[in-house]
């Protein structure tokens, strides 16, 4: 087959129409025959087809070396920071078969898409000439973030906010991203460290007993920001082995300035999701003002009853809701401390008397205003809810 953008877009419309159509079972309703016949075999016979159509392609062997050297430290990344995350979260029992059969399958179904798509996007940039393979690569890229999305979890009445906010964040971001990255390495004529780093990070949820149970809102980031920054990684090693380069633009291109950026977004995460001895709680109520407003963050840090006195301002476990609340009396009782608490606002003292196994830390300092968002997000969720009950859910 010559170099040609008909062809190619030609075959790249056959495989949106057949994605869309998968993935809203308009067609292919029977989901077990399309998951273990219909999908693998589809995906085979295409990248099939290219294989014995399209030419071979030559590759820069020296950016090739350093493509697979950045991908493996990537994905090794990548489980390091899943495996810390689950050492300071929890840890939950993995969903998938972890036999060896249940390894097969899931290869069957899972890893040779993975494989043929690669492949399918590398022949299909390549087919086109230099000066149309940017171009190209973004059409197919769009089209390969269309086919991933669940199109049956977004149609239909009633879908809460939240819920296309995670979809979007624990889907679509981390799909952009990594298609960003698979074309860019299929640009430079390979295909082999987009294969590598799919296979080697599902491998590990593949066989792996125990998964973490990270917050949505930590592995989206981590999922996004890897491909990302391989993605500069592997622009910057382009541009140095480039014969006529410009030392300023080696510089301009170095990511390693961004990297203290991505630690520290990643570790304000992790300081909002509480996996520090810290932790910042949005203020939603006015029970504490004017001492803390509705809108502020109280900063809380962790402790235990003997390190907090009359006057403390802490957070205790009520039945499904925590309160943040100042303690006007301490005693103990039967050896364990309990607690009187009063909103600075309120007339009268709280009905219950807080026991010491409901404490969970107390006010270290505030920040003034920044706790909106977050009190947003709380009412996208009471509306998620609020959904999830009259559907039945």
């Amino acid at each position: 087959m010559q170099k040609s953008k008909l062809v190619t877009s030609i075959i790249v419309v056959i495989i949106l129409i057949y994605g869309i159509l998968a993935n809203t079972n308009i067609v292919f309703n029977i989901y077990g025959l399309f998951l273990y016949i219909i999908n693998p075999i589809f995906w085979i016979i295409l990248s099939g087809v290219l294989y014995f159509s399209i030419a071979k392609i030559y590759t820069n062997t020296k950016l090739r070396k350093k493509i697979i050297q950045y991908t493996t430290v990537a994905v090794l990344t990548y489980l390091v920071i899943y495996l810390l995350s689950g050492l300071f979260v929890t840890f939950g029992n993995n969903p998938y078969n972890t036999t060896l059969k249940g390894l097969i399958i899931n290869f069957w179904i899972l890893g040779v898409p993975i494989f043929s798509k690669e492949y399918i996007r590398y022949k299909l940039i390549n087919n086109v000439y230099d000066r149309d393979k940017m171009k190209f690569s973004i059409f197919i890229s769009i089209v390969y973030v269309l086919i991933d999305i669940e199109y049956t979890r977004l149609i239909g009445q009633n879908i809460a906010t939240l819920t296309i906010i995670k979809y979007c964040a624990q889907v679509i971001a981390p799909s952009i991203a990594n298609n960003i990255l698979f074309s860019y390495i299929a640009i430079q004529g390979d295909f082999v460290p987009s294969i590598l780093y799919q296979l080697i990070t599902n491998l590990y949820y593949w066989i792996s007993p125990i998964l973490p149970n990270s917050p949505w809102a930590m592995s989206s980031i981590i999922d996004t920001v890897i491909p990302i920054i391989l993605c500069l990684y592997i622009r910057y090693e382009k541009v140095k082995l480039t014969p006529k380069k410009d030392r300023r633009m080696i510089i301009d291109t170095n990511p390693g300035s961004i990297i203290p950026l991505v630690i520290s977004i990643v570790l304000v995460i992790w300081f909002a999701l509480g996996v520090f001895p810290i932790k910042p709680i949005a203020i939603a109520t006015g029970s504490m003002e004017k001492e803390i407003s509705v809108g502020d963050v109280a900063i809380i840090q962790k402790c235990k009853g003997n390190d907090v006195n009359v006057g403390d301002i802490i957070e205790y476990q009520m039945e499904g809701y925590t309160v943040i609340h100042r303690i006007i009396e301490k005693r103990q009782e039967n050896g364990e401390f309990r607690f009187v608490t009063k909103g600075d606002n309120n007339i009268s003292p709280d009905n219950e008397i807080v026991r010491e196994n409901q404490l969970i830390g107390k006010v270290i300092f505030k920040i003034k205003y920044i706790g909106y968002p977050a009190i947003w997000m709380h009412l996208l969720q009471k509306e998620e809810q609020m959904v999830k009950v009259e559907k039945g859910f």
